[in-house]
């Protein structure tokens, strides 16, 4: 059965159903690139640097309805082979790639949605994200409904909660994606969903993209201008650092935190994919409690090289002393 893939922009042009052409173009051609290469590795657990007309995997350009802007994509790749690598949707893949690349909702974004105030920690702000997004999820209230100043933290947390939901829908056959298979994916999305983000420079403010198979359509990513900044500038290390660390704050829920570096010295985020989360958490709280976390993870940097935040991969036993 086939998957529709929409990619849809709200906010500056899109509202008035335009784009900007080249930051359009830069667009589809890096989302292009993405899904033909996430369907290469569907199918054969690997993918090719450059794409020839042999390995243009059938991902169709269908046409849009009037008055929206929305970019279409349908794929009807799952389940052709018997010989698959993985049997997973293309956006179950852009939801696994999605996880390690975009950060977690942290403090700084529910303190831009105005939801962190001096009777409001952090932790109840999310708290009350977590309660709101399940509402809408259960249908007991709407998006429209939400307040506006939140209603992106809302979506992006709606992402978060969808892309969970396929990572434990999916356990077994995500399984099958290795290290050094999952290094490789990374290497090669995270810059692509970079040159994606280009169309929030002046194009959207927002852009969202859902999955639906037989017209139930799940939201697998959101980004708004802030996210896409952060993601155009910053660049992930290829491979992975065993890092020794503080770990000074932990979101059990949805994988986000807090460590500290360089003998103290310096503190930045962590986030933890969902697909990954169930396994390590219980030791990453038992070992914070009374010693450092011996952490497997990315760097994210900035373009002057320093670390910004950190992607983690896995967990190690603390060295002894």
């Amino acid at each position: 059965m086939s998957e529709k893939l929409t990619f849809h922009f709200e906010g500056a042009l899109a509202d008035e159903h335009r784009m900007n052409f080249y930051e359009s173009a830069r667009f589809q051609y890096a989302a292009a690139r993405l899904l033909v290469k996430l369907s290469q590795f569907r199918n054969a657990g690997k993918f090719n640097k450059k794409i020839s007309s042999k390995s243009n995997f059938d991902v169709r350009l269908a046409s849009q309805s009037d008055g929206s802007f929305n970019i279409n994509v349908e794929d009807a790749g799952r389940g052709k082979s018997e010989d698959q690598f993985v049997d997973v949707s293309l956006g179950d893949l852009v939801a696994y790639v999605s996880e390690r690349v975009i950060e977690k909702i942290d403090e700084d974004s529910l303190k831009d949605a105005g939801m962190i105030g001096r009777q409001t920690d952090a932790d109840q702000a999310q708290s009350q994200v977590d309660e709101i997004a399940e509402s809408v999820n259960l249908g007991d209230t709407t998006l429209d409904a939400v307040p506006v100043k939140i209603r992106d933290v809302i979506k992006r947390r709606l992402a978060e909660v969808s892309r969970e939901e396929r990572m434990n829908d999916n356990s077994d056959a995500i399984k099958k994606i290795d290290f050094a298979r999952s290094q490789k994916l990374i290497a090669m999305s995270a810059p692509l969903i970079g040159e994606m983000a280009t169309a929030l420079r002046r194009s959207a403010d927002t852009l969202e993209v859902s999955s639906s198979i037989s017209g139930s359509a799940k939201p697998v990513l959101f980004l708004d201008q802030n996210m896409a900044a952060e993601i155009e500038t910053s660049i992930v290390d290829k491979e992975i650092t065993a890092l020794l660390c503080d770990v000074v704050q932990f979101n059990k829920d949805n994988g986000w935190g807090k460590v500290r570096i360089e003998n103290g010295a310096v503190t930045v985020s962590f986030s933890i994919p969902y697909d990954i989360l169930p396994r390590i958490k219980q030791t990453l709280i038992d070992t914070m409690k009374k010693d450092q976390v011996y952490l497997q993870t990315y760097f994210v940097r900035d373009r002057a090289g320093e670390v910004i935040r950190l992607i983690v991969a896995g967990i190690l036993p603390t060295p002894a002393n």
